[in-house]
């Protein structure tokens, strides 16, 4: 896996970045991309890295994030789809912003990176995405229903998008955890004390499992 090329989204966070820890060990060149500049520079801690700043949101950050990213390594080999926002919330309490929200964060940009990064992935000789989904796309949790709604969402596009390009080299994982104690969570579920909980590291290392089992 030395040099290979790797682009994790929601990079500065906690899962995403014991993710990216793991795959600097283990030698890959990583694109990190991120709202918070400051965190994605902490994840990097000096190394040498590509740190893309910016709204996931925003179409236009996508499309540049993946020229700049050939630009600078000349390819694309894995994706991390790990950004995402949760809620708890009563269903009759959610606007249809904060709905629009969850869903444009967990699945349409999911999808979009997908799409753009797509074509370089297919170039490669290990093109793969990994999608991180949750439990909640299982199985359905009162107060959580529009991140629910996202995460099935996701869980959906993944299986499809799995189908339609195995035969084209591009494969397609998912991780459906249950709950991670991250800084997330800490405030969607206040409630939640962290005991008997997974850690971003064990979502990290299922995806560098995932990633040397290819």
């Amino acid at each position: 896996m030395k040099d290979k090329v790797c682009i994790i989204t929601g990079a500065g966070g906690g899962i995403g970045s014991k993710i990216a820890e793991a795959l600097f060990l283990s030698g890959f060149k990583l694109v990190l991309m991120g709202r918070n500049e400051e965190k994605l520079k902490k994840t990097a801690n000096g190394r040498d890295c590509l740190i893309l700043p910016g709204d996931i949101l925003d179409d236009n950050y996508i499309k540049e994030a993946i020229k700049k990213t050939v630009e600078v390594y000349g390819g694309i080999d894995f994706l991390i789809n790990n950004a995402g926002v949760a809620q708890s919330k009563a269903f009759e309490e959610i606007s249809m912003e904060e709905y629009d929200v969850i869903m444009n964060t967990n699945a349409r940009a999911p999808f979009l990176m997908c799409k753009e990064a797509l074509e370089h992935l297919k170039k490669s000789s290990c093109g793969t995405i990994i999608n991180i989904a949750s439990v909640t796309a299982h199985k359905g949790y009162a107060l959580q229903s529009a991140y629910a709604a996202s995460k099935h969402a996701l869980l959906g596009f993944s299986k499809a998008l799995s189908k339609e390009y195995y035969k084209e080299g591009v494969r397609v994982h998912i991780i459906s955890p249950g709950a991670v104690f991250t800084d997330m969570v800490k405030i969607s579920r206040p409630d939640l004390t962290g005991e008997g909980m997974l850690l971003p590291e064990d979502i990290a290392e299922t995806v560098l499992y995932l990633i040397k089992m290819r």
